[in-house]
């Protein structure tokens, strides 16, 4: 799993925020939908004939293993036993899966158990942001990719699937080419 982009460069000098560079210089936005960035943990699911086989959770490189050049995440099947994974098997359980078609799909799991609930969401569920029919629930319209304007806007929007709260930031997907790039509110100083 390749980490998505922020489409600004960053002050690692200084605080790590984000400053007026575009870094993704050559994304194509005129062809790319904006999406809710859905604040909570990254999974993957498997899926056959509308039923959960495999949950998987995001596992990033230690400090040691990034020293070593492996500096990309991948999934770790997620263990049912595990106090730690509890809520993400309640979020899988919770989802209505019959839509989704067989396959690998990315989703972030949220809930009141999970990261703090940012979202204010009562139980855990699964949003499976890898779906196209998934994501047009959670696009917006006119996002501006102005360093200030974007700053600004993101401040004002509401969540379309939390409640009362706003969004954690902007995923932008180009869907001929499978690109993306994104931005969080709390990149900005």
């Amino acid at each position: 799993m390749e980490k998505i982009k922020t489409i600004f460069e960053r002050n690692w000098e200084g605080n790590r925020k984000v400053i007026d560079k575009l870094a993704v210089t050559d994304f194509d936005f005129s062809n790319a939908v904006a999406t809710e960035k859905v604040d909570g943990t990254n999974v993957r699911i498997t899926v056959r004939n509308h039923i959960l086989v495999r949950l998987e959770k995001r596992r990033n490189p230690t400090k040691s293993e990034k020293e070593k050049g492996i500096i990309e995440p991948w999934y770790t099947d997620a263990n049912p036993a595990d106090n730690a994974d509890k809520y993400i098997f309640e979020a899988a359980s919770h989802t209505d899966l019959s839509d989704v078609p067989d396959g690998e799909w990315n989703a972030e799991a949220f809930g009141e158990k999970i990261q703090g609930n940012p979202l204010n969401i009562k139980g855990h569920f699964l949003f499976i942001f890898s779906l196209k029919s998934w994501r047009e629930k959670i696009t917006f319209d006119n996002v501006p990719i102005e360093f200030n304007e974007l700053k600004k806007w993101l401040k004002e929007q509401k969540s379309l699937i939390g409640s009362d709260c706003g969004i954690e930031g902007i995923v932008w997907h180009n869907e001929a080419t499978s690109e993306m790039c994104k931005i969080k509110v709390k990149d900005f100083e």
